[in-house]
């Protein structure tokens, strides 16, 4: 087959790829969307239930960063390019019309989810750290005895002891 050919192939194949990774950052974005309303709500049920799901699309967004490297590494190789340096921009820029555009949208469009999903994580992570916070402070509010130890807030400044706890917890 001749080389032009061979490129035509696997730059085809590279631009499915990039299709496929970005709907599985859209589904991803939907769960993580799905996790972030499932917290605000209290609901820890829907929580249970995406848990599988998320762990399914990590998965299967690990596999296909791994297959894109996989093209990456033999498209750079074809263009005589280091693979390990080699980016969507690089790639446009190198191989010209009618691949740039194809390449560069699904760039944008794969940074624009990808900003997206992150910030969507960010989100999470800060309302889950707040709703631990929160609890932690509530049990030790209703377990707190006179011989408790002195604890620190987030801040590093000493928290105030609650006297008169509700419950007692051992050990």
């Amino acid at each position: 087959m001749h080389q032009q050919q061979q490129l035509n192939l696997l730059l085809r194949s590279f631009l499915q790829r990039l299709n496929a990774e970005e709907e599985l950052l859209h589904a991803a974005l939907r769960v993580a969307s799905d996790l972030y309303t499932a917290l605000r709500n209290g609901g820890l049920a829907s929580i249970k239930d995406l848990q599988p799901r998320q762990d399914q699309l990590a998965t299967e967004l690990r596999s296909a960063a791994d297959r894109r490297e996989a093209e990456k590494t033999r498209l750079g190789r074809m263009l005589g390019l280091e693979p390990e340096r080699l980016t969507l921009s690089l790639l446009a820029k190198q191989l010209g019309e009618p691949w740039s555009t194809d390449i560069l949208a699904a760039r944008d469009r794969l940074s624009e989810i990808t900003t997206q999903l992150s910030e969507f994580q960010q989100r999470n992570a800060n309302l889950v750290h707040h709703l631990r916070s929160y609890f932690r402070s509530v049990l030790s509010a209703l377990t707190r005895t006179a011989e408790a130890p002195i604890r620190y807030g987030a801040s590093g400044a000493c928290l105030t002891p609650t006297f008169g706890a509700a419950i007692k917890a051992r050990g």
